[in-house]
């Protein structure tokens, strides 16, 4: 039941952060150890793991919209989609809770993650984490005290996003199947 977000989620961007995963830990088994570079690589890992889950999310919210515009009669489609993609948050804002919702609930569901699975809330404060170490990368902020970014810690970002993604997936297969009456894509 997969849709070809999710597989390529699985099968594209997977690999491309197993290879970034596999560069940091070669960086930091070096000795001796070059800090500056370690820490480069792993705030380079937040950027990527961040930048391949909100592509995923936005992936599939277009494939999401695809399905449901292919309802509608030809001569409305490209006002749909295009009402569909106007100001999505996903275009610009980081992959959080907040800018999901007000993307994928356009569909007129009640994007409810926690209730999904109950393993979403710890992989919630997860996504929200990544999406602060996010900021400090990107605007090359300080590092909190106590707080160091490490490969352990990205891994388990990682599985995070993963299991959302696995599980936001899911929701939407089951939300369009119900409102169209068949399944949106091949499972």
């Amino acid at each position: 039941m997969p849709s070809a977000s999710l597989l390529q989620w699985r099968n594209d961007r997977s690999s491309r952060l197993t290879e970034v995963d596999a560069q940091c830990a070669a960086t930091l088994a070096l000795a001796p150890p070059n800090p500056r570079l370690s820490e480069e690589n792993l705030r380079g890992f937040v950027l990527l793991l961040s930048a391949h889950f909100q592509g995923f999310c936005r992936d599939l919210y277009t494939e999401c919209a695809q399905v449901v515009v292919s309802r509608v009669r030809a001569t409305l489609q490209v006002l749909v989609q295009t009402q569909f993609t106007a100001h999505r948050k996903l275009d610009h804002g980081n992959p959080n809770l907040q800018n999901l919702k007000a993307d994928f609930e356009r569909f007129g569901l009640n994007l409810d993650l926690v209730a999904a699975d109950s393993a979403n809330q710890a992989r919630l404060n997860d996504l929200a984490e990544l999406n602060r170490w996010r900021n400090i990368a990107a605007h090359h902020g300080n590092i909190p005290a106590g707080m160091p970014l490490s490969l352990p810690l990205l891994r388990a970002w990682r599985n995070s996003c993963d299991g959302l993604a696995t599980s936001l997936d899911r929701i939407m297969y089951n939300q369009l199947h119900r409102m169209l009456r068949r399944a949106p894509w091949i499972p």
